[in-house]
């Protein structure tokens, strides 16, 4: 059996330090027909992780692969057809050591001649294998910047006190709405409001574009609105504060005597929805928010108005109370916001 000597070029590629040599190297087999041989390749490795030997070669011969290290003796080896492949692990424990491998590569007599290629990839450097893994994984890109809406903005410098008085309500209701103990918005107004309302300080911030009169109009009624629910629920006045008397007949008459109190509030807040379906803001008609705070107003007033009737009632569990406990802080700071655009132009006059 002959041992087959490989090209200085060969053991060069596998044996020279990392600055000299590539991490993976080829090399060329052929046996004649009928012939032994034995290569052996002294291998050595810097760095600890997988050498890994595949091998490819033509015709239908069989090769023997064995691959040892100087001090421990063979640590695996593999027979077969082409192609075959070799993983070795190789510790930091061993390099340390000073561990060193050889491949051996055996052809027994057999009829057909073969050539082929061996390749050995030696483990790479820890800072090969750490820009490796982060062209694989690269790092996730940085988030995108928080929406224009979601951030806290002052009024530029000079500006009008209306413009300023403006930024400072828009400020005041987004920290309330963005708050972490914010509690969550039952109605669906809240965040499509400050989407708006943000949106409308930089274009007036920026532009000075004021809404037109009939949205401040609007905005005017709607802040009037909330005001006389708001006094609703502060009165001192016995037939809207209550308690409602224990007399029955009493009762019935002050009943009678708060529905006549109660009624007009009630219809201002439905004129709210029929004036803006009717065409007496056309810039706001598109804007679904609106329609969802005036349905959570008129929860938070029927809430009031059955508190109040109900006092008396233990088992009674007035209707909308969750929403009012929930929506009528953000309602009062969206309120200072609509005070705030509806005094951006001359002051509309509002219908009582």
């Amino acid at each position: 059996m002959r041992r087959v000597a490989l090209s200085l070029a060969v053991l060069c590629a596998l044996a020279l330090p990392r600055f000299a040599c590539a991490s993976t190297s080829e090399f060329a087999i052929s046996v004649g027909d009928s012939l032994p041989a034995t290569f052996v390749v002294p291998i050595h490795a810097d760095y600890a992780g997988t050498l890994a030997i595949e091998t490819t070669w033509s015709g239908n011969r069989l090769l023997f692969f064995s691959v040892s290290e100087e001090r421990t003796g063979p640590l695996t080896h593999r027979s077969g057809p082409s192609p075959q492949r070799l993983e070795i692990p190789v510790d930091a424990a061993r390099l340390a050591d000073g561990a060193r491998y050889t491949l051996t590569i055996k052809a027994l007599p057999a009829r057909g001649a073969l050539s082929g290629t061996v390749r050995v990839t030696l483990p790479d450097s820890p800072e090969v294998v750490a820009e490796r893994e982060a062209r694989l994984h690269p790092p996730p890109p940085p988030p995108p910047p928080p929406p224009e809406w979601t951030l806290a903005k002052t009024a530029p410098p000079g500006s009008a006190p209306a413009v300023a008085g403006l930024f400072a309500t828009v400020e005041g209701y987004r920290r309330m709405a963005l708050a972490e103990d914010a509690r969550p918005d039952g109605c669906g107004w809240q965040e499509p409001f400050l989407r708006y309302a943000a949106a409308l300080r930089d274009r007036v911030g920026a532009a000075g574009k004021i809404p037109d009169e009939p949205s401040r109009l609007y905005y005017a009624r709607l802040a009037a609105a909330v005001r006389v629910v708001e006094g609703l629920r502060n009165s001192k006045d016995p037939i809207l504060a209550g308690p409602p008397p224990a007399d029955r007949d009493l009762r019935q008459e002050w009943n009678i005597a708060r529905a006549e109190k109660v009624r007009p509030i009630e219809r201002k807040l439905d004129q709210l929805g029929e004036l803006l379906h009717g065409g007496h803001a056309p810039a706001l008609e598109d804007q679904a928010w609106i329609p969802r705070f005036i349905a959570c107003l008129t929860a938070c007033e029927r809430a009031i108005d059955e508190t109040v009737r109900l006092a008396r009632d233990q088992d009674a569990q007035p209707t909308g109370r969750e929403v009012l406990q929930s929506e009528w802080a953000p309602i009062l700071a969206a309120v200072r916001v609509f005070e705030s655009i509806a005094s951006l132009g001359p002051e509309p006059a509002v219908t009582p």
